[in-house]
């Protein structure tokens, strides 16, 4: 895997619908990750973390979890510390 994207629909609390997209990429021997809402406007609705994992399966299981819970931008960070603690 050098590069995986889900792109998941989802409505807010304002019944908006929108879209998220989650991003695993292969760089430098490790995976990093990268999330954020269409058209986002604001800093909370992005989120890029380098060095993730050096793990493919790891990478891939966490990408799975996150799109299939859909998860906000705003909370990948916790979400990823937690998982690969």
């Amino acid at each position: 895997m050098t590069e995986q994207s889900h792109k998941i629909l989802v409505t807010t609390n304002a019944n908006e619908n929108t879209h998220i997209v989650y991003r695993v990429v292969f760089r430098n021997a490790y995976y990093d990750l990268e999330c954020y809402r269409e058209n986002w406007t604001e800093n909370k609705d992005y989120c890029y973390i380098e060095n993730l994992t050096d793990d493919e399966g790891e990478a891939e299981a966490f990408l799975q979890l996150i799109s299939k819970g859909k998860v906000y931008p705003v909370h990948i960070s916790d979400m990823a510390e937690d998982y690969f603690r």
